[in-house]
């Protein structure tokens, strides 16, 4: 069974390696994503953040696509149209800048972290990739567990790739800094193929975990709202204790528009309780909190915000970067360490 384990393993992580390092490079940059806007674009330095009505009257701008409230982490006004471009908006709703889609490498990146540049084709190769990716980790932790527990199981001997036994470092450094940032690897690898799976894990967690809390109720139901202030003032009155964080934009043929809600304590930063309004009468068309959802339901909600460190703090951040950092590492020392063993064993036959 090692020996197989092991097999696979080698075969395996030389089938994805290029894949994994490139998408826990981009995913690695993403977590600082934010910084890394400021740092490119410095009109998206605000010190102080637009407010709601300022928003609302930006987001009556666009008719088309979806947009986002400022937050801590995203200090402006953001709004994505219909053709994948980001708008970007300042505290008096001034526009700072148009990204179009694709238009720099941080957009890039984003985009083949998510589906590799290639929409649902490459949701679906990214699924199977990452549940090849859990089947390598798997694998690597049978192949390594000792038959005896020893301190040297730890140790690394440092070596130059110009030196005898640079080979050896690869090999150590590959297996001991694996276990080591285990739990930050498999955070970051086990909630990025839920998400890729995520209608089947949320139905999963809600057939396992179906017990609900129906006592959340609307404060109110009776309004009117025919622009995205009064919807968004409306939207205090139904849900006192949550904040918009999301808006869908008028959509052409559709009688409605709709906004996210995120509850004091929600771990998902774009909230995933709903209001929708008719655009025509301008009354309330459906609600819905998340809290009286089946249990399975609101765990599975907890998993993208895991993935992108959205909770725990600088713990749980720190965790996620040191298994990004590793997932890019173990791929190239494993790779390394094969073709340098197959230049010895060439060597070798040679002589």
């Amino acid at each position: 069974m090692r020996q197989w384990m092991g097999r696979l393993h080698r075969w395996l992580g030389i089938l994805v390696s290029l894949w994994l390092v490139l998408v826990a490079l981009t995913g690695t940059f993403l977590l600082y994503k934010t910084d890394l806007l400021q740092w490119q674009y410095p009109q998206l330095q605000l010190e102080e953040l637009p407010s709601t009505a300022t928003a609302g009257a930006v987001f009556d701008r666009y008719d088309t696509g979806y947009a986002y409230l400022p937050r801590a982490d995203k200090p402006w006004i953001e709004v994505i149209d219909g053709e994948g471009n980001s708008h970007y908006h300042g505290v008096a709703g001034e526009h700072l800048l148009t990204r179009s889609a694709l238009g720099d490498w941080i957009d890039v990146a984003v985009q083949f972290h998510h589906h590799l540049l290639l929409r649902d084709l490459g949701k679906d190769v990214m699924g199977v990739l990452s549940l090849i990716t859990l089947f390598i980790l798997i694998s690597g932790i049978v192949r390594w567990w000792p038959r005896r527990w020893s301190v040297r199981l730890w140790s690394v001997r440092w070596h130059w790739p110009w030196q005898t036994g640079f080979q050896m470092t690869l090999y150590q450094f590959h297996k001991t800094f694996g276990i080591i940032l285990l739990p930050g690897i498999l955070l970051g690898a086990v909630t990025g193929t839920a998400i890729m799976y995520a209608a089947t894990v949320s139905g999963s967690l809600t057939q396992l975990l179906p017990q609900q809390d129906q006592r959340w109720q609307p404060a109110t139901t009776a309004v009117q709202a025919f622009n995205w202030n009064e919807r968004l003032k409306a939207a205090e009155k139904i849900f006192p204790d949550m904040t918009p964080a999301l808006v869908s934009l008028p959509i052409k043929g559709d009688g409605t528009v709709s906004m996210r809600l995120r509850y004091d304590g929600e771990w998902h930063p774009n909230g995933r309780s709903s209001l929708s309004f008719s655009t025509t009468t301008g009354e309330l068309a459906a609600w819905s909190d998340t809290r009286n959802s089946a249990l399975g339901y609101q765990l599975s909600q907890t998993i993208y915000p895991l993935h992108v460190a959205a909770v725990g703090g600088l713990p749980l951040f720190v965790l996620l970067l040191a298994g990004g950092i590793m997932l890019i590492l173990l791929p190239v020392t494993g790779v390394w360490f094969w073709l340098w063993r197959q230049r010895r064993k060439t060597s070798t036959v040679r002589v």
